[in-house]
């Protein structure tokens, strides 16, 4: 073999070794922080993982559970669920998209497994026992950035 075809071929070897160490390198890299599994019920078990998953409650129920999965959430990442009241009995009072409640927290260990918020009956005038029929959203976001919607009803 002659010195042209060795230098080809450690110039091949080379650039292949380089193209794996900058794949791996990327594959470590940091993922984006994500929320999945997002679902509504009317409790969560130990974990934070729904139980009785229902997209319907009824007016009289005490509190609804959002449960959803964290991935790859950083320490410090501040999380925020926004319940809103998108239409229904009430709107002509409330407006639609009426901000019902604010839960924020900040995640003070690496943001991984399952988590839930938990919502009251809403603080709207007349409805301090119960819930106005309508439709709803739960908005998930991380550090501001929009990342998940679970939708439900109140019939």
């Amino acid at each position: 073999m002659n010195s042209r075809n060795k230098s080809y071929r450690l110039v091949v070897c080379l650039t292949i070794a380089l193209s794996l160490v900058a794949v791996s390198l990327v594959g470590c890299g940091e993922k984006e922080p994500t929320i999945s599994e997002v679902v509504m019920s009317m409790a969560v078990d130990d974990n934070g993982r729904p139980l009785d998953n229902t997209t319907v409650f009824t007016p009289d129920t005490g509190a609804l559970f959002c449960s959803f999965k964290l991935s790859n959430l950083p320490v410090g990442s501040r999380l925020k669920a926004e319940l809103i009241y998108i239409d229904g009995e009430e709107v002509e009072e409330t407006g639609p998209n009426y901000v019902v409640w604010e839960n924020t927290g900040t995640i003070e260990r690496k943001g991984i497994g399952y988590s839930y918020t938990v919502f009251t009956h809403p603080p709207i005038p007349g409805y301090e026992y119960q819930w106005p029929r309508g439709d709803y959203k739960i908005v998930l976001s991380v550090d501001e950035q929009e990342k998940a919607v679970a939708y439900f009803k109140v019939e």
